[in-house]
């Protein structure tokens, strides 16, 4: 990809299946994305700490640790970094739930990948219409 000086998004993919990540790393950088992909959870915490990552995508079973507790990590890190979850098939809606209200985004289709890169610059526009109105003092009004 030819170099603008423009800093490309940056995603760090977490996922147990290495013909997953290297799928999603092409189209990932395909569409513009920095791309750092890991299936190691253990580096995905490192990465995490020492790093800036604009969206991270998890899979549904990272080894060695739950998705769950991965985003509890980021919590405790104080690090509000959107994050998607990629999964294979459809899982019940209270998963869905659950894990939105760990603070992930969305949930998603693993095998999707135009769907992963759409949701991607979505959770990109909202995560920097939220960092714009927080530097304006401006908050969302709470729903309801």
């Amino acid at each position: 990809m030819l170099n603008t000086g423009i800093r490309r998004p940056s995603v760090l993919v977490l996922d147990s299946e290495p013909e997953f990540l290297i799928a999603l790393e092409h189209v990932l950088e395909e569409e513009g994305f920095s791309t750092t992909t890991t299936w190691d959870a253990r580096e995905a915490t490192v990465l995490l700490a020492s790093l800036h990552f604009d969206v991270v995508l998890v899979g549904e079973h990272p080894p060695e640790v739950r998705s769950a507790e991965l985003l509890r990590q980021l919590e405790g890190q104080q690090k509000t970094i959107p994050c998607i979850v990629v999964q294979s098939a459809a899982r019940y809606p209270f998963e869905a739930q659950y894990l939105c209200a760990l603070g992930v985004y969305a949930v998603i289709s693993r095998w999707k990948h135009k769907a992963i890169v759409e949701q991607i610059r979505q959770s990109l526009r909202r995560s920097c219409s939220a960092a714009n109105h927080a530097m304006a003092g401006w908050r969302q009004p709470n729903a309801g």
